[in-house]
């Protein structure tokens, strides 16, 4: 699936690099796994092959989808969650470990309408500040330029 050197997401780890593929043992049987190497952390993480498709290791967002990203993010009409701040942030916290870039937009532009009808609890901000920085690290990657050029596009997206 993946290879050494390949630039990847791991839901809520972030963008990441596959530095090696190791054998490890463990109780008696052999894995094979990925060596995942955080972008924004200085540590390593033991990815079994096996597990990748439930922990949704996943490629960075291809620049043929990017356009399809930016509409979610300059979207207009947004619908906000329903329900008392308990239900949405139980919902946000489940949007934000999905760990796919297209739920994360809708998130970010969500949240960013939320804070304009009201002042965002401290977990919602939170939970957008996390969002935010997920999406502006990959995209900023995948359009190989720096963070501060992709905050700068996206709050013109959103309207900011």
């Amino acid at each position: 699936m993946f290879k050494i050197g390949d630039i990847v997401v791991y839901p809520g780890y972030g963008l990441g690099k596959i530095i090696s593929i190791d054998e490890k043992v463990i109780e008696g049987k052999v894995y094979q796994a990925y060596v995942f190497k955080p972008v924004e952390k200085d540590t390593e993480i033991f990815i079994p092959m096996n597990s990748v498709q439930k922990i949704g290791l996943r490629p960075i967002i291809s620049k043929e989808r990017l356009k399809e990203l930016y509409a979610i993010l300059a979207r207009e009409e947004i619908k906000i969650t329903d329900g008392n701040w308990n239900k949405r942030y139980r919902e946000y916290t489940e949007k934000l470990k999905s760990g796919d870039i297209f739920i994360l937009a809708s998130l970010v532009r969500e949240l960013f309408e939320l804070s304009k009808r009201k002042n965002l609890s401290f977990g919602e901000k939170k939970i957008y500040e996390k969002a935010k920085e997920l999406l502006v690290l990959e995209l900023a990657y995948c359009e190989n330029c720096s963070p501060f050029e992709i905050e700068k596009k996206v709050r013109e997206l959103l309207g900011s």
